[in-house]
């Protein structure tokens, strides 16, 4: 499908392992040997596997083949999945013009994320009302202005029972957006990353309706009368995310508890209240939840830590709970040095606390772990079994687990691993199945070890399509060696880009370089860090497929970043469609612009400034 999608060239590159090289392959034969296996399918068949693409890849792949398949596309009355996450302008402008616009009725999901895509004054984002079969929407990146205009629109989608929304600025008035969110009629599942600090007041007295919502995510911070008022309008709840909640620094009188008959499963990310606070909501709103999930800021730790408390708290107001999961952090007390053992930081041994008959008897076990962070080194305390978290940090254990089971535990449902200390995965009593992100944390440091085969026993690699790098000391040969047994990633995170000792000549010329450079699949790469000239041409020779590049700005490099990127002979990236500028000045824009038109780098481009950002979309 890769190559067929390349359809505009003449050949394609494709990589023989057998042979260790590229071969090219007439782009025309490809074509004929699709068309050929196909063409003896029936149509209810080809349908089958046009259920098992997304749709805007059957429309690259298929679209143009020949009559059969035009008809077989237009004709259908499949639902239509729109994903315009990583499309060229172009690509949109044919995409919308043969599949949006004429099958409106067709979508049922639309996913945004570009923000360049929301001021196209063709965007579906203009006509959201004609979607009248849309279930699903998701707006990622949005801007509190475009935000306002849609938000109102949403009433007129009678199927929509989805929605997603992440702000790329700061939004000012919350309750405005609340009050329009549960006035919709079929909405199930809704979440919420609101940018910017709000009032401390929630004021939905005069609303008289009634949210269907059954799972809310909020991904911000939040007051405890806030969410309090908020909830008495959500009496289906059944499924509570919060990643930031907080005792009001406001005097208030405190609104009346929501019922809540429906609510079994509630997680909440980062805790700022006492535990008296805390207690209290759990009365009021938590007291027939069966699981539990809370992160506890690492000023409160200690408070969080008195098992007697917690076993009073549970038997008297908790009686369904089976499944109770806590995550406490202390904070480092001094900047991490090169002898870590120097500098941990140490809760007073909390496990040798919660041994008694009461945690045993549900199988609630926990340990303390010792973890690498930006800022310094901590310490973590958390319950392992059952875990149940889809996050989790492999670091070095202080304590042992409190749980006497010696055999191999499987977390099935982990989904995003941080390997803190490499040392960790060589006995690791972990396994987790279902990984698909993986994070090599700030204290994964230097070895020579071979670290894919070490991972590879705790985790299935093919399976990863995320990949974040926290450690500084991870080198380019340690990176190609993990991506070599990664060939499904798609994401790759730089948060540190140091790449030390790197001959860029030599290395290129590694036969393992050029084999993952041929077969590696991802298309989106952040680089978090300022990078130079010299690190973007490095990585543009590995990442070949890269469709949406986000780099740390660099004054001095931008027209010499600009120009290589942008140039039209640079054959290794022709996929490269977008470019975000990180924490850029006001100047930028203008001094970006004018390169570009000074040069003729673009002639069909959007270039746009979202808070401290540049977006470059043609």
């Amino acid at each position: 499908m890769e190559q067929i999608k390349r359809q505009r060239s003449n050949s394609v590159n494709i990589y023989d392992n057998n042979k260790k090289q590229k071969i090219q392959v007439d782009t025309n034969f490809l074509l004929k040997e699709v068309i050929t296996c196909f063409e003896d399918l029936s149509n209810e068949l080809i349908y089958e596997i046009f259920e098992l693409l997304d749709f805007d890849h059957v429309y690259e792949t298929f679209y143009p083949l020949n009559a059969r398949f035009y008809n077989l596309i237009t004709n259908s009355t499949l639902p239509i999945e729109v994903n315009l996450s990583s499309v060229s302008k172009s690509t949109f402008q044919r995409y919308n013009k043969d599949i949006i616009l004429p099958n409106k009725h067709r979508i049922h999901s639309l996913h945004l994320s570009n923000p360049c895509l929301y001021d196209d004054i063709s965007s579906p984002i203009h006509i959201l009302p004609d979607f009248r079969y849309l279930k699903t929407l998701s707006l990622n990146d949005i801007e509190s202005k475009c935000l306002q205009y849609v938000i109102p629109t949403l009433v007129s989608l009678p199927c929509l029972s989805s929605l997603s929304i992440s702000s790329a600025d700061n939004v000012q008035n919350k309750n405005s957006i609340y009050s329009q969110i549960i006035r919709l009629a079929s909405l199930k599942y809704c979440s919420l990353s609101l940018k910017g600090s709000d009032d401390n007041e929630l004021l939905l007295s005069t609303l008289d309706k009634y949210s269907p919502i059954e799972h809310l995510i909020i991904k911000y911070s939040i007051y405890t009368n806030q969410l309090y008022s908020l909830l008495s309008y959500i009496p289906q709840l059944r499924r509570l995310y919060v990643r930031d909640i907080c005792n009001s620094w406001t005097t208030y009188m405190k609104p009346y508890p929501p019922i809540l008959p429906y609510l079994t499963h509630v997680s909440l990310d980062s805790i700022s209240m006492e535990f008296d606070q805390f207690q209290q909501m759990v009365i009021d709103m938590f007291h027939l939840v069966q699981v539990l999930y809370i992160t506890i800021n690492y000023h409160l730790g200690q408070m969080y830590i008195n098992a007697n408390s917690w076993e009073q708290l549970i038997l008297a107001h908790m009686p369904n709970l089976r499944i109770f999961n806590i995550r406490l952090e202390s904070l480092p007390r001094y900047i991490t040095t090169e002898n870590h053992n120097d500098n941990q930081v140490v809760l007073t041994n909390p496990t040798d606390k919660f041994t008694s008959s009461f945690w045993s008897e549900r199988q609630w076990f926990f340990i303390q772990q010792f973890v690498h962070e930006a800022y310094g080194n901590c310490t973590t305390f958390y319950s392992t079994n059952p875990y149940r978290r889809k996050y989790y940090i492999l670091g070095k254990e202080i304590h042992p687990s409190t749980s006497l089971n010696p055999k191999k535990s499987h977390l099935q449902s982990v989904q995003h691993l941080q390997i803190d200390d490499a040392n960790e995965t060589i006995d690791c009593k972990y396994y987790f199945p279902n990984v698909t992100t993986l994070t090599l944390g700030y204290g994964f440091s230097r070895t020579r070890k071979l670290i894919a085969s070490n991972i590879n026993h705790i985790i299935p690699l093919k399976q990863l399509t995320k990949l974040v790098i926290k450690s500084r000391y991870l080198s380019l040969t340690k990176l190609i060696e993990v991506l070599r047994f990664t060939p499904h990633i798609r994401i790759l995170i730089f948060e540190s880009i140091l790449l030390y000792r790197v001959n860029y000549n030599c290395i290129q010329q590694n036969e393992t370089f050029q084999l993952v450079s041929n077969t590696n699949m991802i298309t989106n790469v952040t680089l978090k860090q300022t990078c130079n000239l010299d690190k973007i041409q490095l990585l543009v020779a590995l990442f070949s497929r890269i469709q949406h590049l986000t780099i740390g700005h660099n004054m001095e490099d931008l027209e010499s970043i600009v120009r290589f990127l942008l140039k039209k002979r640079n054959q290794n990236i022709s996929q490269l469609c977008s470019i975000c500028f990180r924490l850029v000045c006001e100047s930028s824009l203008t001094r970006l612009r004018t390169f570009i038109e000074s040069e003729t780098l673009l002639t069909d481009y959007t270039l746009k400034k979202v808070n401290t950002d540049i977006h470059l979309w043609w």
